[in-house]
């Protein structure tokens, strides 16, 4: 939904939301000293009631120091318990820094190298060229610059659980096309953040959640955020998936948080308190050594993972809005630049959760904001109000903002629905019985595919 947003509204000249900018815009600008407890409260409210999203965590971080760590709302609809500073969410794609993290304790410990190739981790990995195969590298596989397709080999990964291994995914690559050149473009992707976390295990013996817990969350003390199995103790204060379907607000079963890790941990799998998060991102603001002196990896990795390795444009509205001159991506981290000042963030967004870890390391600042729904308007907003209460510059009032958004990118939908379907030219050709297409069909990359009829018509 919100990447449809921004593509319709890119395709609107900006003074298509200059009245609702108008509006909202704050007669002064900010003096930089942040946002109190008590207007934090209210946002989280605010944007909770217009956005439909049951229940938030929100973490701030300053010089070292939390100054803001709070629940707000419910964790799940029709129950009493309340979201507090350790109720549980999946982070989703926040899961990625943990995983280049990983990987920089053993750079620092000299078991890889960043440009070390990845068949000399894992032999039977193979890309569809071979050339690729041979030269791409750690590096390539955290930077989204390998040349497949955007979200290549998702459907091995979601609908979540399902039967799909780590080993069938490695196998899986090799059958995926190419659609660009070998690092010269951004193509989001997650199966090759599966990849770099299986050179863990291949290096170490151990497996990544379980180097992740132990060498991150265990000496970093979180221990409400698990990368592996959550134990039977823990599997309480936990945030339910929220969404809505046939426009009513309800649960979304199957993305539950499960004690078992996910296939795709390494990519989008860990569940973490906003709590342990600002543990998480005080570590990184101190480049990574956390306050108690506990090291995880040198200033030198720290350097590398905030470096861009990849670059795409800045948008029309990224500009209007934040003033962004770029936008690029270095190791497990999105990096921009906003209003002059550098940022250092990721989201996340899985079916009934959303996330966001943003710093800016001149400020010494960390933002977290977990969500138990799937609206990403109201993470955005609040996201948006506590960064910019601390930025020396004019203070929208962001909530309003996604709000005229989410009220154009409806109408826009019912335009198109107003218009109806697209009539095809071609003659109609009679259909077939549907036993006809029943059956088991083999792709190279997928595996077998039962097809069959029901009551309902055909069942993939």
């Amino acid at each position: 939904m919100y990447k449809h947003r921004i593509r319709a509204a890119l395709k609107r000249p900006l003074t298509a939301l200059l009245p609702v900018l108008l509006l909202s815009t704050l007669c002064h600008a900010a003096d930089g000293t942040g946002i109190s407890s008590d207007e934090i409260d209210r946002l989280a409210q605010r944007a909770m009631k217009e956005f439909n999203v049951p229940g938030m965590a929100i973490g701030v971080v300053r010089n070292g120091e939390f100054i803001y760590a709070k629940g707000h709302g419910i964790r799940e609809l029709g129950q009493p318990g309340p979201v507090d500073v350790d109720t549980m969410f999946k982070i989703a794609s926040n899961s990625k820094a943990f995983t280049s993290a990983a990987l920089a304790i053993l750079v620092d410990e000299g078991r890889i190298s960043w440009d070390g190739a990845v068949a000399d981790y894992i032999p039977e990995f193979r890309m569809a060229d071979p050339w690729v195969t041979a030269e791409i590298s750690v590096t390539d596989l955290l930077s989204h610059r390998s040349g497949l397709v955007a979200h290549a080999g998702d459907l091995m990964l979601w609908p979540d659980p399902n039967l799909f291994t780590r080993r069938d995914i490695i196998r899986g690559l090799r059958y995926f096309p190419l659609v660009s050149d070998f690092r010269s473009s951004y193509n989001y992707d997650n199966v090759l953040y599966i990849v770099a976390g299986e050179i863990v295990p291949r290096v170490t013996g151990q497996s990544w959640e379980s180097f992740v817990d132990q060498r991150i969350m265990g000496a970093l003390g979180m221990d409400r955020c698990f990368a592996g199995q959550i134990p039977a103790s823990e599997m309480t204060n936990l945030a339910a998936p929220h969404g809505e379907i046939d426009g009513e607000l309800t649960v979304i079963e199957r993305s539950r948080i499960h004690a078992e890790p996910a296939v795709y941990a390494a990519a989008g799998g860990i569940v973490c308190s906003v709590s342990d998060m600002l543990k998480w991102v005080r570590m990184h603001l101190g480049r990574g050594t956390a306050p108690d002196g506990t090291v995880l990896f040198s200033p030198a990795r720290s350097r590398e993972m905030w470096s861009p390795e990849n670059w795409w444009g800045v948008s029309a509205r990224n500009y209007e809005w934040h003033r962004t001159h770029f936008n690029g991506y270095g190791l497990g981290w999105r990096l921009s630049d906003v209003h002059g000042f550098k940022e250092v963030s990721h989201t996340g967004s899985l079916a009934g959760m959303r996330a966001w870890t943003l710093m800016i390391p001149e400020l010494d600042l960390g933002i977290v904001v977990l969500a138990n729904g799937s609206n990403t308007s109201a993470r955005n907003a609040v996201m948006h109000t506590i960064k910019y209460s601390y930025l020396p510059v004019g203070q929208r009032d962001w909530v309003a903002t996604y709000q005229e958004l989410d009220k154009q990118e409806e109408q826009e939908a019912e335009d198109e629905a107003a218009t109806g379907p697209v009539v095809d030219p071609r003659p109609v050709v009679e259909a077939r019985p549907l036993e006809r297409y029943a059956g088991r069909f083999r792709d190279a990359w997928f595996g077998d595919v039962d097809i069959s009829v029901t009551e309902q018509g055909l069942e993939f």
